[in-house]
């Protein structure tokens, strides 16, 4: 019996548009075939159906364009999400908890069938003015029959608020101060149990309410002066715009990144916070390619136009000073970090923007919505769903059944070069991520792999983010613990999913899919892929260091010029109970304090050196950095470095890093770190070196050290 054939329906769809005259390259003939409603294969369709889809998204994509903006202006409750070519519509209705407005409630619901029904009409025809009045009549009905829904909810929370007001007396604009802020920054949805979400959403408002109420008025004015009670108010610039906060919230392969990066492009000015000088660069080059003025700005250099309209920046870099129209914080769930949170927390609550938006995960949600509460700023929260669905494999894989396109994950750098020799004597070519390789050695390793002249991507969890890995089929985990400078832990199930999420890229597979290398890691995956909950963090405080002024003025309080000193009194005496911040961990810029502290250099000096981006772990960095700080206060220059590139890989990845540190020393003192020119032509050949190393091992049969399953 002859097979039967099948058809492609995009190709059929490419037929049509040949006889309307219309180049099958210039249409998604995919995202066509899904808004007709054809099948994959076999699909039938006529050229006149064609053309009326072609007309259907050419309008509302025109419509997008510009219609939007003026319904939105004409009916400011509406609340557009646009996509490529189409909107979801919200109604925002705000209901009153007091007669004097302060408190409402804001929900954002379906418009209703009638309204509905009219937006369609409007994207159809462009016109924003069609069948206005209906559509604000069948609006207000929808909002009302919603009031309707919840008036003895919020009969019952209004008297509640009337009992809280009594209760506490004299404190009560407090009370109510710290309500409305609350209410702000919270958005409820329909639901089936909306009513007791409101109601346990504001018990616990009400409660945290009273306690800031009751909080004695010169106890807290002494916390102000000698902590951080003041430290949202420190950021003149940011509070001075009243700004709008916005959370791009969704797992990773969601959107959520690109879609803020579209604003910051379409912003007359804006600037990118990143976690990586890698993702600076990618997006400092994505905002050249699309024509704006543009620069980089990382803690090592300084790239592009003098005077830029838009800025790539490491956030440690933020510019707290510089007002823009959008800022985008990128991985805002960093905020979490110990080391490095102090960094997310200074630029959530002081980037000078109109429009701030953070993308990260839901993991951070609690901590954004309190300091949009706390610095008395709107939230808006914009959910993203992963584009490609996920899958945790039933069985494991090990090591010999790795195929090509699969990333091996361990969570050291040993880890990595035992599973790369083992899976090179096994015949696979392999490329290499950890972090202790620099920016510049990842990008190429990564592009290697994405190219196809590496088969398999051994790496650690620094492919979490900053790494564009294209056609990645599996992510495969040779571990679910890792070391964190304290201890070996089990990894939360964020980072598996941070990790897990790099595979089934969107435009690439049609899913991801995760395994593990060995059966008793597959639990915690696939526990984690389900949507485990996270266990509620010990510690919810935000992360803060204290910058170069408060430094100075506690060394003043306090009538020393010892860098150590003062840090010190910042960790005993600034973080009081109930503050909302903690220090950032301290210990090695403690260290590194008292080292620098017997070189007496000026403490504003002083406290560069003990930040500066050195390896304190490895004694021969260590040693580098003394001789640098000896150097500096001798009034004598650092010469570049002098390193063979000939070496052993872990020299080489030190030499790197020294460089890196030089020249960051460089920025905030050119007239002792002066050899910059020189620093960067020795990483650069560094770099080639290791790049050179590993492509060289990559597909050379080495004896095993492990036996592959």
């Amino acid at each position: 019996m002859a097979r039967k054939r099948t058809h492609l329906t995009t190709d059929i769809l490419a037929d049509a548009l040949h006889r309307l005259g219309i180049g099958a390259a210039a249409v998604d003939r995919e995202a066509l075939r899904l808004r007709m409603g054809l099948p994959e294969r076999d699909g039938f369709v006529e050229d006149e159906a064609v053309a009326a889809a072609l007309r259907d998204v050419g309008a509302r994509r025109a419509f997008l364009e510009a219609g939007v903006a003026a319904l939105r202006s004409t009916i400011p409750a509406l609340r557009p999400e646009p996509g490529r070519d189409d909107i979801v519509w919200r109604l925002r209705v705000n209901i009153p908890l007091l007669d004097d407005g302060r408190l409402d409630l804001r929900l954002d619901v379906p418009p209703g069938e009638t309204a509905a029904e009219i937006l369609e009409e409007m994207a159809l025809g462009n016109d924003p003015t069609r069948r206005l009045d209906g559509l604000r009549a069948a609006l207000a009905e929808t909002a009302a029959g919603l009031e309707g829904t919840l008036r003895r909810a919020v009969a019952r929370l209004r008297d509640q608020i009337r009992d809280d007001l009594h209760e506490i007396g004299a404190d009560a604009p407090t009370y109510l101060a710290h309500l409305d802020r609350s209410l702000r920054a919270r958005v409820f949805t329909p639901s089936p149990n909306l009513a007791h979400a409101v109601g346990d959403t504001l018990k616990t408002v009400r409660t945290r309410a009273k306690v800031v109420a009751r909080e004695e008025a010169g106890r807290r004015r002494l916390r102000d002066r000698v902590g951080f009670g003041g430290y949202i108010d420190k950021f003149a610039p940011a509070r001075r715009l009243s700004r709008r906060i916005v959370f791009h919230m969704g797992p990773t392969n969601s959107g959520k990144t690109y879609a803020a990066l579209e604003a910051l492009a379409g912003a007359r000015t804006g600037t990118y916070l990143a976690p990586l000088r890698l993702l600076a660069l990618e997006n400092y080059e994505a905002l050249l390619e699309r024509g704006l003025r543009a620069g980089m700005v990382t803690g090592e250099e300084v790239l592009g136009e003098a005077d830029p309209s838009h800025t790539a920046r490491t956030i440690e870099t933020a510019d707290l000073r510089r007002p823009v129209d959008v800022a985008v914080i990128d991985e805002i769930q960093m905020l979490s970090d110990p080391d490095r949170g102090w960094a997310w927390t200074n630029a959530l609550f002081g980037i000078p923007a109109k429009t701030v938006i953070v993308c990260g995960s839901d993991d951070a949600l609690s901590h954004v919505r309190r300091a949009a509460e706390a610095a008395d700023e709107s939230l808006d929260v914009v959910t993203f769903e992963r584009k490609t669905p996920l899958v945790a494999l039933d069985a494991p894989v090990p090591l010999g059944s790795v195929q090509p396109g699969d990333a091996v994950v361990a969570f050291s750098r040993r880890a990595v070069h035992e599973i790369r020799e083992t899976l090179v004597a096994a015949g696979r070519s392999v490329a290499t991520i950890y972090g202790a390789l620099s920016p510049e050695v990842r990008r190429g390793e990564a592009r290697r792999f994405r190219d196809g002249e590496a088969e398999v991507l051994v790496t650690t969890d620094a492919i979490g983010m900053g790494l564009n890995l294209g056609p990645l089929k599996r992510v495969i985990f040779s571990a679910v613990t890792k070391w964190d400078g304290t201890a070996t832990r089990p990894l939360t199930n964020p980072e598996i999913r941070q990790i897990a999420g790099r595979a089934g890229r969107f435009g690439h597979q049609d899913e991801g899919h995760v395994s593990a290398t060995d059966d008793a890691c597959l639990g915690p995956i696939r526990s984690a892929l389900a949507g485990a909950p996270t266990a509620p963090a010990a510690d919810t405080r935000f992360y803060v260091r204290p910058d170069l002024i408060a430094i100075e003025a506690a060394a003043l309080e306090l009538g020393t010029a010892s860098l150590a000193a003062v840090l010190a009194h910042f960790s005993r005496a600034t973080f009081y109970d109930g503050s909302p911040f903690q220090p950032s961990e301290m210990e090695e810029a403690l260290d590194a304090a008292r080292a620098v502290d017997e070189a007496r250099l000026p403490i504003r000096e002083a406290f560069a050196f003990a930040v500066a981006p050195i390896d304190r772990r490895d004694p021969a960095s260590k040693g580098v950095l003394d001789r640098w700080v000896q150097a500096r206060a001798a009034g004598a220059a650092v010469p570049a470095l002098r390193a063979s590139v000939d070496g052993e890989l872990d020299d080489l990845e030190r030499t790197v890093k020294l460089a890196a540190a030089y020249l960051w020393l460089g920025r905030r003192f050119p007239d002792t770190f002066d050899e910059v020119e020189a620093t960067k032509s020795l990483r650069n050949r560094a770099n080639a070196a290791i790049e050179a190393r590993l492509r060289a091992t990559a597909s050379h049969k080495v004896a095993a050290r492990v036996v592959i399953a």
